[in-house]
C-alpha cells in the first residue's frame, strides 16, 4: 500500500512539474529592442529627447514584448498616429515595421478597413497607398469562411427611427461584416485597433469605455491594456493617456 502511495505522489510530482515546465516554455521572453534613430538624427541637437526616443520608448516600452507583443505594439502605433491624424513617413516606417513584426497582408488590409470606420474615410484613403508600398509584393492568403458572425443592435435599437441606414450600416456592415471577419484579424486586436483609435483621436465618451470592455471580452488582458494605453501615451499623447486610465481601472477592477 505504502508502495501504491509513493508510486502515485511520484507521479502526481512528475506531472505537476511537467505542467509547471510547459506553462515556463510557453511564457514567451522579452526582445530587447535596440533603437538609435533619436541619437542619429538628434543627438547633438536633442540629446534628452533622444535619449527618451532610444532608451525609454524602444530600450523600454517597445521591450516589454513578452507583456504586449512587438505585432500587437505595431498595431496600437498605427492606429494611434492614424486617429491623431499623422499620416507623415513616420506611419510609413511604423507599417514597414509592423510587416517585420508579423502584421500579414491581410490584416494590415483589415486594420486600414477598420479604421475608416473609426478614424474617417479620408484617413484610411491616406494609409492604403503607404501598406501598398510597403506589402505590394505579398499575396493575399485565401480564407474558407468568414469568421464567427458578430451581431449587433445597437444601431436599430437607438437610431433605427431616427436614422435607419446609418443604424443598418453599424449592426450589418461595421459589426456584420467588418468584425465578423474576425479569422483575418482576432476580435482581441479589432479591440486594439479600436481602442488605440478612438483615444488617437481625443473621443473619451462612453463608446470607449464600451470598446475597453469589449476588449476585456475579446481577451485583452489587464496587463495588456496598461501596456497598450503606456504606448498611447507616447504615440497619442501623455494627456489621452490619463484620461483613459480611469476608464480602464474601473472595467479591469
Amino acid at each position: 500500500m505504502k508502495k501504491f502511495l509513493a508510486a502515485g505522489v511520484a507521479t502526481l510530482f512528475a506531472i505537476n512539474l511537467f505542467s509547471t515546465e510547459a506553462i515556463a516554455m510557453e511564457k514567451p521572453k522579452a526582445v530587447k529592442v535596440v533603437q538609435t534613430a533619436g541619437r542619429d538624427a538628434l543627438g547633438d541637437f536633442a540629446p534628452e529627447f533622444a535619449r527618451y526616443n532610444d532608451d525609454i520608448l524602444f530600450g523600454e516600452v517597445w521591450s516589454r514584448n513578452d507583456i504586449l507583443s512587438l505585432h500587437d505594439r505595431s498595431i496600437v502605433t498605427i492606429c494611434a498616429l492614424v486617429g491623431s491624424g499623422v499620416i507623415t513617413d513616420a506611419l510609413k516606417y511604423h507599417i514597414t515595421t509592423a510587416k517585420k513584426n508579423g502584421v500579414t497582408r491581410d490584416e494590415m488590409v483589415e486594420i486600414i478597413t477598420q479604421l475608416g470606420f473609426y478614424a474617417g474615410w479620408p484617413k484610411a484613403w491616406a494609409v492604403f497607398p503607404m501598406a501598398k508600398e510597403v506589402y505590394g509584393n505579398d499575396a493575399a492568403q485565401v480564407f474558407d469562411n468568414v469568421g464567427e458572425k458578430i451581431t449587433q443592435t445597437a444601431g436599430r435599437k437607438n437610431l433605427g427611427d431616427f436614422s435607419p441606414e446609418f443604424a443598418r450600416y453599424n449592426d450589418d456592415i461595421l459589426f456584420g461584416e467588418v468584425w465578423s471577419r474576425n479569422n483575418i484579424l482576432s476580435l482581441h486586436d479589432r479591440s486594439i485597433v479600436t481602442v488605440s483609435t478612438l483615444v488617437g483621436a481625443g473621443i473619451f465618451t462612453d463608446a470607449l469605455k464600451h470598446h475597453l470592455a469589449a476588449a476585456k471580452a475579446n481577451g485583452v488582458t489587464k496587463a495588456e491594456m496598461v501596456e497598450i494605453i503606456t504606448q498611447l501615451g507616447f504615440y497619442a499623447g501623455w494627456p489621452k493617456a490619463w484620461a483613459v486610465f480611469p476608464m480602464a481601472k474601473e472595467v479591469y477592477k
